[in-house]
């Protein structure tokens, strides 16, 4: 059973700035979860996962220089390690990747949704 931390809940001019700064099509589930809670943490016995709050997500793709190394993708969180959590822009799709060596042929597919990949945790 995962537990889930989450903040507090963005504020409509906070999801319409985000929406506008992204140019590709969210998984589905991503903005109904991230409309209830900007950011999160979850945990299982086994698993830890950080949900980065939608209005840093810009930015911290910015700094991480995701642009730059992996173009094909958008990351909204990490696994509190070495391992970021990316969404494929072509697709929607959700893939799991190290933020050193973000490349492409390192990204490892997990799930269609974004409530696939919260049910997985």
């Amino acid at each position: 059973m995962a537990t889930i931390d989450r903040n507090t809940a963005p504020t409509k001019q906070e999801i319409e700035t985000f929406l506008k700064e992204v140019d590709f099509n969210l998984p589905k589930g991503f903005m109904d979860f991230f409309k209830e809670t900007n950011g999160a943490d979850i945990c299982t016995g086994k698993k830890y996962v950080l949900l980065w709050a939608l209005t840093d997500m810009v930015e911290l793709n910015k700094e991480y220089n995701v642009e730059e190394y992996a173009p094909e993708f958008f990351i909204f969180g990490s696994d509190g390690g070495d391992t970021a959590f990316v969404i494929e822009k072509s697709t929607g799709d959700i893939y799991e990747m190290p933020f050193i060596g973000m490349f492409k042929e390192e990204a490892v597919f997990k799930n269609k949704t974004f409530t696939e990949f919260i049910e997985s945790i």
